[in-house]
C-alpha cells in the first residue's frame, strides 16, 4: 500500500461572487484514470493552501467559499459528468481561518477523506479524470486558492473484481481441492451499477466488469461460463420497433485495462449472451446462454486475457439500467480442449468489403442531396459500420444470391419490364416464367417498386405485369385536362391519388384475392426458411424472395430519410415497415411531388422514393449484406435503368396546376444534370461486385446516340428533331433531351419507347449481355436449399 499525489496545482486560482449565483472554476485535474487506479484506490483526499478573503455581515453564518471534487469524461471535457441527471460532484471542504485574524492568512486544510463508502471512487471510469474545482456564493466572499495537491491511498492488488478467484492471497484458483471433487465454481460480481442509453443509430456499450487475469495454468480448465442480470429497461421503449435493443455480451479482452475486444482474423470476440426482456422490472434475474467446453469462445482465450461483461444499447430510445449480475466459471482439472479450426472466411476482407460499400453510399447518399443541406440518410447504410461478432454466421456456407434492383421513372418503368423480359426469356424459354422464382431479393424505387411488388409479392410472371401495367397508367394517366386540374384544385398534384390507389388495389385484388392483403408475406416468411446458424441474427432464409421498395419520408426534405417498404422483417434494423398493406406501400413509393399527393402512413408522410434515390442498386447491396449476412456472395445482380432520371426538381406542391405545369417546363437542364446522377450510382456499385456479377441494362445509354435513334427508329427521328439531321453530333444537349425521353406521366407515347427498348435489347452487345446474365441465374430457388 502507498500514499501517492495524483494531481498539484500549477498555478493559484482565485474567484469572487458578486450575488447569490454560486461561481466556481476548474483549477486542476488529474490524469486519466487507469483500470489499477479504479480496482485498487481505497482513499481520496484534497489538500489545499487558501483562505477567505472578506465576507459580508449580513449573511448568517456558514462558510461561503468551498472546494469540491469533480469527475470529468476526459481531460478535454468542461462540465462534470451526469448520473441520474445530476452532476458527478462532491464538496471537499470550506476555507476555515481564524476570524480575530486581520491579514487574511492562509491556512492548510485537509478535506473529506473520501473512500469506498461514498461514491466518487465506485463512479469512476477508465479514462475518466478528476477535477478540483474552486468554488464562492454571496456578495463579499472570495476564495483564494495559493496551492493544491490530490493524493491517494493505493493498495498492491486489486480490491475488487477483477481479483482472485478465492478470498486468498493469490489470484490463482486453489490447488487443494480433494480428488474426488471435479469442478471448481466461481462466482464473480461487479462493484457498481451499470448504464447505457442510445440516442443514435450507433450501438453503445461499455464493458461493466470481468473475470481475473486467465493464465496459462486456468484457460485450458475452463468448462463453462454463465452470466446472470438484473437488469431492466430504462424511459419508454418505442412502440414500433422490431426486437430488442438491449442485450449484455461476453466478450474476450487482451487484458484487463483494455477496453475494446480482442479481434482474430477480422472478427471482434464478442458473444451476445442474453437480451432484456422488454416487461423486465428491477427484481427480476436474467439468465444467460450457458457457454460450454466445446464453445469457440473457450477456444480463443489466450493466456493474460480477461473474459468482461458488456452491456450495449442501440437506436434511439433504448436504455439499459443493470444494478447486480453474476459471472460464474467453473473450471476443472480436466486436459485441454481440442484446437479450432481455421475460419473458411478472410473476416477481414469481409469487414474491408462493408467499410468500401458504406463509403460508397455515403457518397451516393450526399451526390443524390441538393446542395446546402444534410446528406440523406440512411439506417442501412449506418449499420455496415457495426462490429463483425464471433457469435455470427454472416450467411457462412450460403449460396450465391441473385438480387433485381429496378430504377424509377414513371410510364417509363415499361422499359425494365421488356428488358427483364428478354432476360426471361432467354433464361427459361418460358413466357410465364416468374422471376420471383429465381431472384432472391428485389427492390425499387417509385414505379420500380411498383413492378417488384408485382413481380415479386405478388408472384406475377413479366406478361402479367406488362399489361397491368399499362392498364394502370391508363387509368392513372390518360385523364383529361379538366380532370387533372380537378384533383390539382385539392391538393396541388396534377392527379388523382383516389384513382391511383384504386387501380393498385384492383391489382392487388386480381393476384392476392384480397385488396387490403398485407405487405408482409407469409409464404416467403419465417415459417418456411430453413435457418443456416444458431447464431443471433440468423439469415431468415435459404431459398425464399425478399422485396423491399424505396420512399423517402417527407417530414424533413432537407434531411431525408430513404426507407425500406419490406415484405419481411430484417432483424438487423429496428424498424422494418413490413407491416403496411400492399396498396399503402406501392402509393407511398410512387408519390412523386406534384404528380401525386404525399401518402401519410402512421405518423410519416412519404413522397416518391424517386426523389433522391431513382436508383437503389447501392441500397440494395447494403440490404442484401445486413439481411443474408455479410459474407454472403452476390452470384448475379441486375439492376435496369428507365432511360433517364425522373422529373424530381419539381416545384412545391401548390394549388394552381399551372404553375406546376410552367414550372416542369423550366427544369430541363435540372434534368438533364440528374440524369447522370441513375448512372453515377451504377458506376460506384459495379467496382464492389466480382467480376461476371454486375449487369446493367438501361435503354438510355442508346437513346442518347442520336445516330442510334435515327437509324434504328427514322420515324420518331422526323417526328421528334422534323429534318434536323445528326450532322457530327453523336450526344444529345440539355435543350434536345427532351425531345428524345418522354415524362414520367406520358403515357400516350409508352408505345414509342416499349419500340425503342425492343430494338435495344436486339442490339448485338446488348444480346449478348443479357445471353451471359440468364446463364447466372438458374436453377430455380424452389429446386434448392442453400
Amino acid at each position: 500500500m502507498s500514499i501517492t499525489e495524483i494531481a498539484r496545482s500549477s498555478v493559484p486560482c482565485r474567484v469572487a461572487s458578486t450575488d447569490e449565483i454560486v461561481v466556481s472554476q476548474v483549477w486542476f485535474k488529474t490524469d486519466p484514470v487507469d483500470r489499477t487506479f479504479i480496482y485498487r484506490a481505497v482513499q481520496l483526499q484534497l489538500q489545499t493552501d487558501s483562505c477567505d478573503h472578506g465576507h459580508s455581515d449580513d449573511m448568517i453564518s456558514g462558510c461561503w467559499s468551498w472546494f469540491e471534487l469533480s469527475i470529468f469524461k476526459n481531460q478535454h471535457a468542461l462540465e462534470p459528468r451526469t448520473k441520474d441527471n445530476s452532476p458527478l460532484t462532491w464538496r471537499s471542504h470550506g476555507n476555515r481561518t481564524d476570524p480575530n485574524d486581520k491579514q487574511d492568512s492562509i491556512a492548510r486544510h485537509f478535506g473529506m477523506v473520501f473512500d469506498r463508502r461514498q461514491e466518487l471512487l465506485d463512479a469512476l471510469e477508465v479514462g475518466n479524470v478528476i477535477g478540483v474545482r474552486v468554488c464562492a456564493r454571496y456578495p463579499g466572499w472570495v476564495n483564494d486558492a495559493r496551492s493544491g495537491r490530490l493524493v491517494a491511498k493505493i493498495l498492491d492488488e486489486d480490491i475488487f473484481t477483477p481479483m482472485s478467484w478465492t478470498l486468498s492471497n493469490y489470484k490463482e484458483t486453489p490447488d487443494d481441492i480433494p480428488i474426488n471433487i471435479e469442478d471448481g465454481v466461481y462466482s464473480l460480481i461487479p462493484t457498481s451499477s451499470c448504464h447505457v442509453k442510445s440516442t443514435t443509430d450507433e450501438q453503445v456499450d461499455m464493458v461493466w466488469f470481468s473475470t481475473p487475469v486467465l493464465d496459462a495454468e486456468v484457460v485450458p480448465k475452463i468448462e463453462d461460463i454463465q452470466l446472470f442480470t438484473h437488469a431492466h429497461h430504462e424511459g419508454t421503449l418505442p412502440n414500433d420497433s422490431t426486437g430488442i435493443w438491449c442485450w449484455f455480451d461476453l466478450v474476450i479482452l487482451e487484458n484487463p485495462d483494455s477496453t475494446e475486444p480482442r479481434v482474430k482474423d477480422g472478427r471482434a470476440l464478442v458473444w451476445r449472451s442474453h437480451d432484456i426482456p422488454k416487461n423486465a422490472t428491477e427484481t427480476d434475474e436474467q439468465t444467460g446462454r450457458l457457454f460450454g467446453r466445446d464453445h469457440e469462445i473457450l477456444g480463443l482465450i489466450q493466456p493474460g486475457n480477461v473474459i468482461a461483461v458488456r452491456a450495449c444499447a442501440r437506436f434511439p430510445g433504448w436504455e439499459l439500467d443493470a444494478h447486480a449480475a453474476r459471472l460464474v466459471v467453473r473450471i476443472s482439472n480436466t486436459g485441454p480442449r481440442r484446437a479450432l479450426a481455421k475460419p473458411a472466411v478472410d473476416w477481414q476482407k469481409v469487414t474491408n468489403y462493408n467499410y468500401a460499400l458504406q463509403e460508397k453510399l455515403a457518397e451516393y447518399l450526399n451526390d443524390v442531396t441538393p446542395p446546402g443541406v444534410a446528406a440523406a440518410l440512411s439506417v442501412e447504410a449506418t449499420l455496415l459500420s457495426q462490429e463483425l461478432r464471433a457469435d455470427r454466421a454472416y450467411g457462412v456456407g450460403g449460396r450465391p444470391l441473385r438480387l433485381l434492383s429496378l430504377d424509377g421513372g414513371g410510364v417509363r418503368g415499361i422499359s425494365s419490364l421488356h428488358v427483364l423480359k428478354a432476360i426471361m426469356t432467354k433464361l427459361t424459354g418460358d413466357p410465364n416464367a416468374k422471376p420471383h422464382e429465381y431472384f432472391d431479393m428485389m427492390a425499387g424505387t417509385s414505379t420500380g417498386g411498383l413492378i417488384a411488388i408485382m413481380l415479386g409479392r405478388l408472384k406475377m410472371s413479366v406478361d402479367e405485369c406488362i399489361e397491368a401495367y399499362g392498364k394502370l397508367a391508363s387509368k392513372i394517366f390518360n385523364a383529361g385536362i379538366m380532370s387533372q386540374a380537378g384533383s390539382a384544385s385539392v391538393s396541388g398534384a396534377r392527379y388523382s391519388a383516389t384513382v391511383l390507389e384504386e387501380a393498385i388495389k384492383e391489382v392487388v385484388k386480381m393476384y392476392a384475392h384480397d385488396p387490403d392483403a398485407p405487405m408482409r408475406d407469409s409464404e416467403d416468411g419465417c415459417k418456411v426458411y430453413a435457418l443456416t446458424s444458431t447464431s443471433f441474427i440468423a439469415p431468415l432464409t435459404n431459398f425464399g424472395l425478399i422485396r423491399f421498395v424505396l420512399a423517402t419520408r417527407a417530414d424533413d426534405l432537407s434531411n431525408r430519410v430513404a426507407t425500406h417498404l419490406r415484405t419481411y422483417t430484417n432483424k438487423n434494423v429496428e424498424k422494418s415497415f413490413a407491416d403496411y398493406l400492399i396498396w399503402q406501400a406501392a402509393r407511398a413509393t410512387s408519390a412523386a411531388p406534384t404528380y401525386f399527393p404525399r401518402m401519410r402512413l402512421d405518423e410519416y408522410e412519404y413522397v416518391d422514393g424517386g426523389l433522391g434515390f431513382n436508383n437503389p442498386v447501392l441500397l440494395l447491396m447494403g440490404e442484401a449484406r445486413l439481411h443474408f449476412g455479410f459474407a454472403r456472395p452476390f452470384g448475379c445482380l441486375v439492376t435496369i435503368g428507365t432511360g433517364m432520371e425522373p422529373n424530381v426538381s419539381l416545384p412545391p406542391e401548390g394549388t394552381n396546376i399551372l404553375n406546376n405545369f410552367t414550372g416542369t417546363a423550366g427544369i430541363l437542364k435540372s434534368m438533364w444534370e440528374l440524369t447522370t446522377k441513375t448512372e453515377h450510382a451504377n458506376q460506384m456499385a459495379q467496382p464492389l461486385c466480382e467480376k461476371g456479377t454486375y449487369y446493367r441494362f438501361n435503354v438510355g445509354e442508346k437513346i442518347a446516340e442520336k445516330r442510334w435513334v435515327e437509324r434504328v427508329e427514322p420515324t420518331y427521328w422526323q417526328r421528334w428533331f422534323g429534318g434536323e439531321t445528326a450532322k457530327d453530333v453523336e450526344k444529345f444537349t440539355p435543350e434536345n433531351w427532351a425531345k428524345v425521353t418522354i415524362d414520367m406521366a406520358d403515357y400516350a407515347r409508352m408505345d414509342d419507347f416499349v419500340r425503342l427498348t425492343q430494338r435495344y435489347v436486339e442490339t448485338d452487345d446488348v444480346k449478348e449481355k443479357v445471353k451471359v446474365c440468364a446463364a447466372k441465374l438458374p436453377p430455380k430457388r424452389t429446386a434448392i436449399r442453400a
